[in-house]
């Protein structure tokens, strides 16, 4: 934790200059996760490159790649380095400068080979519509490397458009619109009923514990999965929710009722984007969806933000809620690469395996029912 905190100024650079943002590998967010949730099998790679536009002979910090080692992949007796992924990570796509992007991943690839005796490098949840996963196709074909997509699939997004028609709130539907603003009036009826949303000058501290409290009160409390459960859970949440309020980077709003809390959302900042975090309500008064209001409220935020143009909902792909009111998708891909010639070999064997497994299973009920029949 110390070294890796020498080379903030560098991680910070790398940033604001990285071909896809990913607001959970920046320092802020990464450190406290791993004193949180790292072990020993987790390390970060620092990427140095020359090749970078800084003056001759310096170097500059080129790509981040947070990894957890495993001697066993997939319970094969093989070594394998996978980006590594937290209890609260929701993008593994690493940190990688933009300028200099093919020589990082060729130098990553090479040191894995070469010092880490890995055979297959592993980057699950990784963004796949984006540059990097261009790059990574173009550099496997031209490097020869076998590749295999264990598993796609798209979640909602929010995207600004040119025309106001086209904005973040476009998707959702007249019809749900009604039906929520019908349940915010009755509420209404019942006490005072406010939208809030956290200022520069707030006391955030104050929004922390209340999203926290919030969280602990349903579900997710009674499961013992709400951050307020865990002292680690609790601690990470507070430290990068405190480091992203003093960047001006936090994004907090909710609905208050007779002055208490019943409802609040969290989003972190991140280049010309923002990144939804979670949500929390008072179950009590489920009723009235004070979790889809907040919802919707932040699609209203998200058109008077200038410098944010999308937001990644963050969410699984079956939310139904997000997946309504999305105006956009984002693919999410998880992705193996064979470094050497025995990883080739596992890889193309792991997608033999699969597709016959496949081919069986859907053999098997046409089998069964022709017994029926028969």
């Amino acid at each position: 934790m110390q070294k890796l905190s020498a080379f903030i100024p560098a991680w910070e650079e790398l940033a604001s200059r990285a071909l896809e943002p990913n607001v959970f590998y920046e320092h802020w967010m990464l450190l406290p996760a791993l004193e949180a949730y790292g072990g020993k099998d987790v390390g970060v790679v620092l990427v140095w490159s020359d090749s970078a536009g800084v003056r001759p002979g310096a170097q500059s910090l080129a790509g981040l790649f947070p990894l957890q080692f495993t001697p066993r992949f997939r319970n094969l007796n093989i070594n394998a380095a996978s980006l590594w992924r937290h209890p609260h990570c929701y993008l593994c796509t690493p940190l990688i400068r933009a300028d200099c992007a093919v020589d990082c991943v060729d130098k990553l690839l090479a040191w894995l080979r070469r010092r880490a005796n890995a055979r297959l490098l592993d980057l699950p949840w990784i963004s796949g519509d984006g540059p990097l996963r261009k790059l990574l196709r173009e550099r496997c074909k031209d490097l020869g490397l076998t590749s295999w997509t264990t598993e796609s699939y798209t979640r909602g997004k929010w995207r600004q458009a040119t025309n106001a028609a086209g904005g973040p709130g476009s998707a959702v539907s007249g019809n749900l619109r009604r039906r929520l603003r019908r349940k915010e009036r009755r509420l209404a009826e019942r006490g005072r009923l406010e939208h809030v949303v956290m200022r520069p000058g707030d006391d955030f501290a104050r929004w922390i514990e209340q999203f926290l409290r919030l969280e602990a009160s349903g579900w997710k409390g009674a499961h013992g999965s709400a951050l307020a459960c865990s002292q680690a859970h609790r601690r990470y949440f507070t430290q990068i929710a405190t480091a992203a309020f003093c960047r001006g980077r936090l994004l907090m709003l909710g609905l208050d009722y007779e002055g208490e809390p019943i409802a609040r959302r969290c989003a972190f900042l991140a280049s010309d984007g923002s990144f939804a975090f979670k949500t929390a309500y008072d179950e009590r008064f489920a009723h009235y969806s004070p979790g889809a209001i907040v919802e919707i409220d932040s699609l209203t935020q998200l058109d008077g933000l200038e410098r944010v143009r999308w937001m990644d909902s963050c969410a699984l792909p079956d939310n139904t809620l997000i997946n309504r009111i999305s105006n956009d998708r984002k693919t999410i891909d998880s992705l193996v690469i064979g470094i050497d010639p025995l990883g080739d070999l596992v890889i193309s064997g792991l997608r033999l395996w699969r597709w016959t497994n496949r081919r069986l299973l859907r053999r098997v009920p046409r089998a069964i029912a022709s017994g029926v029949a028969s």
